[in-house]
């Protein structure tokens, strides 16, 4: 026999108050979005359906950034696709590039000089860190920590300098190039690492006295939007987030490109899954990712001065009337970004135009978990949980 409380209790807390489960929309001009998800574009909308405060149903938005990015760089020739790429992210979007110029360089069989390699790992751990500071600005910013905050966004400054400064100009000035880099490292560059790399070990100590160990932190992160391995593999979710679960998938160690086999690095991974489990991941891949810059300092200044691109011609954006030098064919390449696994598929018929790109972008797999992930939270859960899957808006336009 089935009790009045029992009854009671089945039901939701809106039912038997008689009044209707409420919908809400958490969208662009919300000042929580607006504020913990600029760093990542800002074009991300939430659609809560709510109990009182706890979340039963939600719809993650995307796409409202209109800009088509697979079409975009199939309408256009292979080298001129470079700034499609890189707005994929901002610091990140380096990474991005990482992974279509590899695809394209297999594609015309481009051999990249030692130099040029452990270059584009330096720059690219530069970008990681500066991608992992902003996210951790981003949490703070969402439960309200606000020295932390600061403390997260003075670093991430601090690395976005390095970066401008390694790469010669900002993220999203085409660095790469098919088979090489545009610039060298500057030669006051060991003054700058030396001073950034203080300071920002500085910063993962102070944010983790102020942040980690911080309360009100382990209140809002612990036990909140806990996802499993096999939940996280059967979503798609790679990355921090995945290896926040249990998982010790890295593709730089797993399946590594450029030199990464010869990299001494650790993969750091958690115990449940949940958001104070990934913003610990997070901070450690920090530490990780500087240790790893600095050992390919130590072999780029080794190797001298030398050649940073290949000597022969791999232009593949054809003068008027000429013929593309990429020739038919398909290749794939896939990197570790700061979000989690990307990947380009790159299809030629011979035409000075792609036959198709295809992208495969964390973001996209990391906003289809969500509700499966918030399902029963609280509604203040929604932007921490966002912020630490890094959901990237120009990566979940189609």
């Amino acid at each position: 026999m089935t009790t009045d409380t029992e009854k009671v209790s089945a039901e939701s807390l809106s039912d038997s108050l008689g009044f209707p489960e409420t919908l809400v929309e958490v969208g662009l001009t919300h000042p929580g979005v607006r504020h913990a998800m600029t760093a990542v574009g800002g074009t991300t909308s939430f659609l809560v359906q709510l109990d009182d405060d706890r979340i039963t149903d939600l719809e993650v938005e995307v796409g409202l950034g209109h800009r088509g990015f697979e079409k975009e760089v199939e309408s256009t020739t292979f080298d001129r696709a470079s700034p499609y790429v890189a707005r994929l992210g901002y610091a990140g979007g380096v990474l991005a590039e990482t992974a279509y110029y590899l695809a394209l360089e297999t594609l015309v069989g481009a051999k990249l000089p030692d130099r040029a390699i452990w270059l584009r790992m330096l720059v690219g751990e530069i970008a990681r860190v500066s991608d992992h500071f902003g996210r951790l600005a981003a949490v703070m910013s969402a439960i309200g920590l606000r020295d932390a905050e600061l403390t997260a966004q003075r670093a991430e400054l601090v690395a976005a300098r390095l970066l401008a400064s390694a790469a010669g100009r900002g993220p999203l000035g085409g660095w790469l190039r098919i088979g090489g880099v545009a610039s060298a490292l500057p030669e006051d560059f060991p003054e700058q690492w030396v001073a950034s790399e203080h300071r920002l070990r500085e910063s993962i100590a102070h944010f983790e006295s102020i942040a980690i160990a911080n309360p009100t932190l382990q209140r809002r992160l612990r036990d909140v939007a806990p996802m499993s391995v096999d939940d996280c593999l059967a979503w798609g979710v790679t990355g921090p987030a995945l290896r926040a679960a249990g998982s010790p998938m890295d593709i730089r160690r797993d399946r590594p490109y450029l030199a990464y086999s010869a990299l001494d690095f650790d993969v750091p991974i958690g115990e449940t899954g949940d958001d104070f489990d990934r913003i610990l991941v997070v901070l450690e891949e920090v530490r990780q990712s500087l240790g790893m810059v600095e050992q390919c300092h130590k072999l780029l200044v080794s190797l001298g001065p030398g050649d940073i691109i290949e000597s022969r011609d791999h232009s593949v954006d054809p003068a008027e009337g000429a013929e593309s030098n990429v020739p038919a064919g398909e290749a794939v390449a896939t990197v570790e970004s700061s979000t989690g696994e990307l990947a380009f598929f790159i299809v030629s018929d011979g035409s000075e135009l792609p036959r198709r790109i295809r992208c495969r972008p964390p973001s996209l797999f990391h906003a289809q978990a969500m509700p499966a992930m918030l399902r029963g939270a609280r509604l203040d859960d929604l932007l921490p949980t966002a912020a630490l899957l890094h959901l990237v808006s120009g990566e979940c336009d189609r």
